[in-house]
């Protein structure tokens, strides 16, 4: 085995040696299996609706809804520009650097043009998400059995268990079970593309293979921002495994910079250049409130934690935002841990690379991607998330399935084949137990809110969406009374919670006054949605908001009326107008009111108000007819 250890330390071409395959099934099993697993571990996310990013994506995005139509919106927009502009927002002010990322709208236009608002629409999308998984897993398979890991003994069986712990890790349940993070899939799909047709260029010279490489580049770069990074890795593959010098490397990646040049002017076109941008909203700057000593230190603990849940996924949660995760301070073990941690990893891969040693590409490849979403260089608008690891977990399989064939390298075949498969056959079980209990939590945003609160009970953002969960609970046509103000308790609960943490946020506000309305504390309502008002004075849900509390007293107007208080239903319907001046038939109803206790000037004049605002009110017209007739006698 000494002969093993010196091929994975020098040039690939050196690793000549072959040993006996543990998994010597044909390719093709290989790739049905990994299929198998797939629909295995994710089927049970098929009949999910929409939760979380759905809404803002695809269910409020107009240019999706537009279907066929609005794809030249979505090329030439920011990708949250419909979200932004309808809540009244600027959105090149939102995030810094703004997003671009139109394949996977794209994709979700067409869905929107075949199904229309077909009921299984979500369910379809549900399955695309898979079937691209799948897709994913078996591009990453081909690359690392056809080009990264094959030189090495046992390079297939590798890629092999590589490939496998990629697709059953439960840290990737929000990738696929979420559709918006269709995104995150095709990205790591089209940077898979990439990396094997342009290796296979630089082997036969096809153009064919050049079209396809520089084709994948592109979408992989319409798909989300990672793949710049293919800039360093492609000439770092040439280097790694087609023994090219680094000058070399990075002139045969030229077409691939013309590519990147080609994106610039698309995003630039969309979104334009702006960065820096210093939201005062906590749910866009998590780190609004602390220092920049406590930002960087945070962001350090942030990376650890990555690498803790790379590890040990449980529990998950869809909401890492302030105050989900405390500021921490450079005086903070876990913070020098991490950053110790990361120093040696960078470190590591630096010898690799140096040694022309292939899982320098692993090292790089987990670092890399981790940074980008790390807020070091560009804010990405949120603490960290579960699906922004997706790529780098692909870097850190590759390191453990080499670590685990050259710990087992001094076992007998036989008893090695019986270890390898009982580990992963232990890791698959856990790992499925968790991501099949996972992916029903994912169903809508009441199940998925609720659950996480549990998780990150410090959230704000956690808390009010758990308030909207209950709230929409409470509304149920089959619950008991007593049911439903236990719901409005809970959901008052988790609003104060919300507000506690962030005394501006107005989404707590909004649900507070719901539950406030619901209880028929109007008072306490009206004053939740007057702060909001005052915070976002175009809140584009304050009017209905307003309507609800206009109709409820309207409603309790009427009541009161028909049950011979008209005098009282006069003041309900006063409290109606204060939120629905120009509503007809409040208007309508309260000279109706007015009529009943003889007071026939303002009758007429509550009538008169019911014809301006709707000429067609007949029944205003008869009260009056009424009225004169009255006048007459």
């Amino acid at each position: 085995m000494t002969s093993s250890k010196k091929q994975i330390k020098t040039a690939p071409s050196l690793s000549k040696t072959r040993l006996p395959l543990l998994f010597s099934f044909p390719y093709k099993i290989k790739c049905l299996i990994l299929c198998g697993i797939c629909f295995l571990f994710y089927a049970d996310s098929i009949p999910n609706h929409y939760a979380l990013d759905d809404n803002i994506t695809i269910v409020r995005n107009a240019y999706v809804q537009m279907g066929f139509s609005g794809i030249p919106k979505i090329l030439s927009n920011d990708s949250y520009a419909s979200y932004y502009t309808n809540m009244g927002g600027d959105p090149s002010k939102q995030l810094s650097g703004g997003r671009f990322r139109p394949l996977s709208e794209i994709v979700f236009a067409i869905e929107q043009q075949i199904f229309d608002d077909s009921s299984i629409l979500p369910y379809f999308q549900h399955l695309v998400n898979i079937a691209v998984y799948m897709a994913c897993v078996l591009a990453i398979f081909y690359f690392l059995e056809n080009f990264l890991l094959k030189k090495l003994p046992q390079g297939s069986d590798m890629a092999f268990v590589a490939t496998l712990l990629f697709t059953i890790h439960p840290l990737h349940t929000e990738v696929v079970a979420n559709i918006k993070s269709l995104d995150e899939i095709l990205s790591l799909l089209f940077i898979m593309l990439t990396f094997i047709h342009s290796l296979k260029y630089l082997e036969n010279k096809q153009t064919k293979h050049l079209i396809i490489s520089t084709g994948s580049f592109l979408l992989s770069l319409l798909s989300k921002e990672y793949a710049a990074l293919l800039l360093f890795f492609i000439p770092f593959l040439f280097y790694l495994l087609e023994n090219k010098k680094i000058v070399p490397a990075f002139i045969a990646g030229i077409p691939y910079y013309g590519v990147f040049v080609v994106y610039v002017i698309l995003r630039y076109n969309a979104v334009g250049f702006h960065s820096n941008v210093l939201s005062t909203d906590l749910l866009s700057n998590p780190y609004l409130y602390a220092t920049h000593m406590q930002k960087v230190a945070t962001e350090w603990f942030v990376l650890g934690k990555y690498i803790k849940l790379l590890f040990l996924p449980y529990p998950l949660s869809s909401d890492y935002s302030y105050y989900a995760i405390a500021y921490h301070n450079f005086s903070d073990i876990t913070v020098l841990l991490s950053l110790l941690i990361y120093i040696s990893i960078l470190i590591w891969g630096v010898v690799l690379a140096l040694k022309k040693n292939i899982l320098s590409f692993a090292v790089f490849f987990f670092l890399f991607n981790i940074f980008m979403i790390s807020n070091f260089v560009l804010d990405i608008g949120a603490t960290m998330g579960e699906r922004l690891v997706f790529h780098s977990s692909l870097g850190l399989v590759i390191v453990l399935s080499y670590y685990l064939f050259k710990a087992t390298s001094n076992i007998p075949a036989k008893t090695k084949k019986g270890v390898i498969i009982g580990a992963l056959s232990v890791i698959g079980i856990l790992c499925c137990a968790e991501t099949v209990i996972r992916n029903p939590q994912w169903d809508d945003d009441t199940s998925l809110f609720i659950h996480d609160i549990g998780v990150v009970p410090n959230s704000c953002l956690a808390a009010n969406n758990a308030a909207w969960g209950y709230l929409a609970l409470s509304e149920r046509k089959e619950n008991t009374v007593p049911q439903a103000r236990a719901f409005l308790d809970s959901s008052r609960k988790y609003c104060l919670r919300a507000l506690h943490l962030d005394p501006k946020y107005e989404a707590a506000f909004l649900n507070l006054g719901g539950v406030y309305l619901h209880l028929g504390a109007l008072d306490s309502a009206k004053y939740c949605w007057d702060m909001v008002a005052k915070i976002h004075p175009n809140h584009p849900s304050l009017k209905s908001k307003y309507a609800l509390l206009s109709q409820f007293c309207f409603n309790r107007g009427i009541e009161v009326g028909k049950n011979g208080h008209p005098q009282e239903g006069v003041t309900w319907m006063r409290k109606a107008l204060q939120h629905d001046s120009a509503n007809s038939d409040i208007w309508y109803n309260m000279g109706g009111a007015f009529f009943t206790i003889k007071e026939y000037d303002s009758a007429k004049y509550a009538w008169s108000k019911a014809l301006q605002y709707n000429p067609a009110n007949m029944d205003a017209k008869r009260g009056l007819q009424a009225l004169f007739n009255i006048q007459q006698q």
